[in-house]
Order: structure tokens, then C-alpha cells, then sequence
């Protein structure tokens, strides 16, 4: 029996997403021309928004050629306020659940309408949590069956279960580009560089970036005890004790709300600049740069891994809503992920209550970075 299968990307844009759309789209079709696809624009949106205007109805291999190697999402995606969980002592939470309310009634209502089977949201944990609300309203309206599967597409690379997320290695590649080009410059005038990177919650791109171009020191929202100033200041002095002819801070965004202090760089920079034990090394005071990576990580296009990535997560999400995988009895909707290297199918329910997954004291990669950057006591 033919299937209707929609697709969104929500949240933030991620390389890879095309790929990931494609892939659904041709492993589909593969199996049966007769399985169509629709396409929803601009995420949830799109989805709770007036059908002919936000839609593709049974998509044909023409319309997704050439999509393979952009960036970004072909079809938009966006935040959508009213899917936000509303806190119960808000002021205005009593309007805000109205409108939630309203929201997953037109969303699900549309599902009903297009006798959709499967709905494939592409995008973070914040996306599949918005997903997971509208799949549970629907089937408690309309009792009937309907399968969710997220693909995790987000740069942040935080999603619980998975060890890759579609868009993080353009993403870190992109940073590691930025890192190098502007340690030219640094390296030349003797400078300091706080480098602010992508990572509002996990700093999974500022620790890799920091690791794969050499950072001298690595600033991360999970460890707020190491963002003290003083502590910077001490392994730039053990940086130019050594010889160094620059200072690389890599800094993930999240960190000043992680430090309670949102003028930390200009902080870190004051005690750089003014500190009188590295002006005596160098016999100058060092000057601190501030630049912001930005969003820039996120354009391009996708790296081979991501898109390869995005091929095989699409490729099992039509696994999971044909029902050619084992999926626990009991459970309706899924998130695919990457464990080793194997695809793994896990309850979306649990994906969200772990997410966002964030940097343990106990994983490798940090404890790699603090033997590769530069610290107080440096023994050599």
C-alpha cells in the first residue's frame, strides 16, 4: 500500500538538510513510485499555515535535483513561538497555551486533510519536541495512526543518541577555516584573539575547532569554573614563557551566560592587555582582539561526511515508516541517529528528555584538549 510521507527542516538551518529531503524523496521512490512525498515550507509554519500557500503535494524528481550540494534548506525552516513548552507561573501563560492550543488543532487538522503516514522533521531537540506535541494531538483527535521519525540537523551536534548531527562537520570545518586565517594575523602582530564560536548551550564546536586548529585555550558553557579571567591570563603568561607569538582563545557563545557576565571578553581582554608580567615578556603590553565566527559557520556547502550523513538518516527514516526496521512495540514516533557505525533507531520521547547532550568531564575529547592547550603549569 502506498504511503504519504511530509517532510520539514526546522530550527536553525544546517548543511545537509537538502541531502537529507533528497534522500527521503529517492529511497521512497525506490521502493514504490506510488509513495508520495509532500514537502511543508518554513517548518512548523508552514504546516499550521494555509495549505495551497505552504506546500508541495507529491513532489516529482525534477523539483529536488540540484538541491544535493547547497546549504541551508531548500524549503525554509524558522522558530515557531506557540510550540514552546509554557511556563506554568508565566503572566500571560493563560493566552500562550490558548494560542499552543490553536497552533497543534490547525496543524493536526491539516495532517488529517492530507492523509499523511509519516512526517520526517528534520532539525534539533527543540523541533522534535514540537513534533511529538503535534503527533500526540493529532492522534488523540482524529485516532488514527501516524508516525514521526526526526533526523537530527543541527550544527550544534547536541542531540542525545546520535555521535554526528547533519551539518556539524561543515560547521566545524567552516570555524577551523576562520581559526587558521585570522591566526595568520595574530601570529604576525604578537596579538591576543578571543574568537567567539557557534554554541549557545553545548560547546561542542568550540572544543573540536579548538582541538583540530590549535587553540591555546578552549572556553566552554559546561564548565563555568574555568571561566574565571585570571585563569586566562595565567596560561597566556605560560604561553609566552614558552615562546608563543600569539594567544588563541576559541569561546563558545553560551559561555558568558554560563559565567553570569555578559561583558566576559571584554574582561579576559582588560586582564590581558594590562597585566604587567606579560607586558615584561614581550616588552610591550599585548593587544586582545574580539571577533564573532557567527553564523558564517553555517553556509557552504555541505561537507562529503555531512551530506553521506544525511543520505543515511533519510534512508532510515523511509525505513522506519515503512515498518522494514524493528521499532519497540508501543512506540510511534522515532529519532535516527549514528552510534559507531551503525543507524540506530531510538523512542523520540527519550531522544528529547536527554537532549541537549552536553560535554562531560568525563569525555575524551576533553580530556584531549587539556593536554593539547596551554595550561597554568605548563611542565615543559
Amino acid at each position: 500500500m502506498s504511503k504519504r510521507i511530509a517532510i520539514l527542516t526546522s530550527g536553525g538551518d544546517a548543511p545537509g538538510m537538502n541531502a537529507a529531503i533528497r534522500a527521503v524523496f529517492r529511497c521512497a521512490k525506490m521502493r514504490d513510485p506510488h509513495h508520495e512525498i509532500v514537502l511543508f515550507k518554513n517548518g512548523f509554519r508552514g504546516l499550521a499555515g494555509r495549505l495551497e500557500a505552504n506546500m508541495d503535494v507529491n513532489v516529482q524528481r525534477a523539483e529536488l535535483r540540484g538541491i544535493l550540494n547547497r546549504g541551508g534548506t531548500s524549503i525554509g525552516t524558522g522558530r515557531v513561538e506557540e510550540l514552546l513548552p509554557v511556563p506554568e507561573h508565566h503572566p500571560d501563560a493563560e493566552a500562550r497555551n490558548k494560542a499552543r492550543r490553536a497552533f497543534l488543532d490547525v496543524a493536526s487538522v491539516n495532517l488529517y486533510q492530507l492523509g499523511i503516514d509519516g512526517l520526517v522533521v528534520i532539525g534539533g531537540d527543540g523541533s522534535f519536541s514540537g513534533a511529538r506535541a503535534i503527533a500526540d494531538a493529532y492522534r488523540q483527535r482524529f485516532d488514527r495512526p501516524l508516525r514521526v521519525v526526526g533526523i537530527p540537523g543541527t550544527i550544534d551536534n547536541d542531540i542525545w543518541g546520535t555521535d554526528y548531527t547533519i551539518g556539524f562537520d561543515t560547521a566545524l570545518a567552516n570555524t577551523v577555516d576562520a581559526i587558521r586565517k585570522i591566526r595568520d594575523t595574530v601570529e604576525s602582530h604578537q596579538r591576543a584573539i578571543i574568537l567567539e564560536v557557534m554554541g549557545n548551550t553545548s560547546g561542542w564546536i568550540a572544543l573540536s575547532a579548538g582541538i583540530a586548529a590549535g587553540a591555546s585555550v578552549i572556553l566552554l558553557p559546561e564548565f563555568a569554573e574555568h571561566l574565571d579571567p585570571n585563569s586566562v591570563v595565567n596560561r597566556c603568561i605560560a604561553a609566552l614563557r614558552g615562546d608563543y607569538r600569539y594567544f588563541i582563545v576559541v569561546m563558545a557563545e553560551g559561555v558568558t551566560k554560563t559565567a553570569k557576565d555578559p561583558h566576559l571578553v571584554k574582561h579576559i581582554a582588560q586582564a590581558i592587555e594590562t597585566n604587567p608580567e606579560i607586558a615584561r615578556i614581550l616588552g610591550h603590553r599585548m593587544s586582545v582582539r574580539h571577533n564573532v565566527i557567527g553564523h558564517l559557520a553555517r553556509g557552504g556547502t555541505p561537507s562529503a561526511f555531512d551530506n553521506v550523513l544525511a543520505g543515511r538518516f533519510g534512508h532510515g527514516a523511509v525505513q522506519a515508516i515503512l515498518g522494514e526496521v524493528d521499532i519497540p512495540q508501543g512506540v510511534d514516533d522515532v529519532a535516527v541517529g549514528l552510534q559507531g557505525r551503525n543507524i540506530v533507531f531510538m523512542p523520540l520521547s527519550e531522544v528529547i528528555a536527554h537532549s541537549p547532550r552536553l560535554i562531560s568531564p568525563h569525555d575524551e575529547l576533553y580530556h584531549l584538549s587539556n593536554n593539547l592547550t596551554v595550561q597554568e603549569n605548563q611542565p615543559f
